[in-house]
């Protein structure tokens, strides 16, 4: 894994087509030079599956089976680049009844590629993270995910109740150990909301109504944390505010040591509204690739009607460097970005989520 940058403009690449998979194949051949010149070694082609039944909430096979049809014609030409390849998410719910829902069993047979579910690998990699009142805290990450060389995410694109959008990078969050998911927001559950939460999850993964219990304990702890913010410090929804300021800062700590090298991103059939989960469906038509995951979120964003820089972990990426956020230091090649705004519907928490910057000025 490479993060990398170079002083020359970023490369995005956008394409639409008559399929998910035509818009996806059309974005990648754009940049077809570009992806090559960063793929070598062990490969995690990261989907995101958000939901495990919700086809808008999770990326679908017909968007990925173009990454697999590059690579597999990449080692035909050069065998000994590639050591492995594998298709890797850490599932909200159940990443196995995803796959099989979702028909990745087939394309996994199809590419002769494996099939991993991260929320069971082992977890011996760490960083540091901010809780919404500033402390320090620290979050486990796929022992496979830092161990890989290339990571593709294959993302799509959705609206969302805390970043704004969900796009590229942020999809990286299914690499974290899925109990410590909750502390990128700055939420602190306990150890012992932590250790009992994280049993039940395991062992009820493939249960629906197990599972429903599990996701009430864990998110209901979630607007316990946000209540006690609240009353403590007065004033418009601070306990929110302070969360979405965390979760900013939080993802670029994420992308420090987790960042695509490739990004991917799905927007035939995007998410508007409450998403990531409960948003509607718009028709784009279009999907988004290139070398700098950073890049192709902004411009991803942009198309969805967002200001890229009004994005707090996209602003705060921009800053630091690990990416380019800024529209006018972006190269677009393929259709022109403005012919495919759609001024998508923003989840309802956007008036506070625009106020990110705001938080933890005392």
């Amino acid at each position: 894994m490479d993060n990398t940058k170079t002083s020359h403009k970023p490369r995005v690449a956008i394409a639409s087509g008559t399929t998910r998979e035509d818009a996806v194949r059309n974005a990648i051949e754009l940049v077809r030079e570009d992806i090559l010149a960063k793929v070598r070694g062990n490969i995690l082609i990261k989907p995101n599956f958000l939901s495990s039944t919700k086809t808008l909430a999770s990326t679908q096979v017909e968007a990925v089976r173009p990454v697999l049809e590059l690579l597999k014609d990449a080692s035909l030409i050069e065998p000994s680049r590639f050591d492995s390849v594998i298709i890797g998410e850490g599932a909200t719910r159940s990443t196995l009844t995803a796959f099989t829902n979702f028909g990745y069993e087939n394309l996994a047979s199809e590419f002769n590629v494996k099939l991993v579910d991260l929320n069971s690998d082992t977890y011996s990699h760490k960083f540091e993270i901010l809780t919404q009142t500033r402390g320090i805290h620290t979050i486990d990450y796929s022992d496979i995910s830092a161990g890989s060389d290339t990571i593709i995410s294959v993302a799509v694109a959705k609206t969302h109740d805390f970043a704004t959008v969900t796009l590229s990078s942020k999809n990286l969050m299914g690499c974290l150990r899925r109990i410590h998911r909750p502390r990128m927001h700055g939420v602190e559950l306990g150890k012992t909301i932590e250790s009992t939460g994280e049993v039940l999850w395991n062992k009820l993964d493939r249960y629906p109504l197990g599972m429903n219990f599990v996701m009430g304990l864990i998110f209901g702890s979630v607007q316990l944390s946000r209540y006690i913010q609240k009353k403590r410090h007065h004033g418009p929804m601070p306990g929110l505010l302070s969360q979405i300021r965390a979760l900013s800062e939080n993802l670029v700590r994420l992308g420090k040591v987790l960042l695509p090298d490739i990004a991917v991103i799905d927007a035939f059939e995007a998410m508007e509204g409450e998403g990531p989960g409960s948003g509607t469906s718009v028709k784009m038509g279009i999907a988004v690739a290139g070398t700098d995951s950073i890049a192709c979120d902004a411009v991803m964003a942009y198309m969805m009607g967002f200001d890229p820089l009004s994005i707090g972990h996209f602003y705060l990426a921009n800053d630091c460097g690990l990416g380019t956020a800024d529209l006018e230091n972006i190269e677009t090649i393929g259709e022109e970005p403005s012919q495919h705004v759609r001024n998508l519907k923003p989840h309802s928490n956007y008036p506070v989520q625009i106020r990110w910057h705001e938080a933890w000025k005392d």
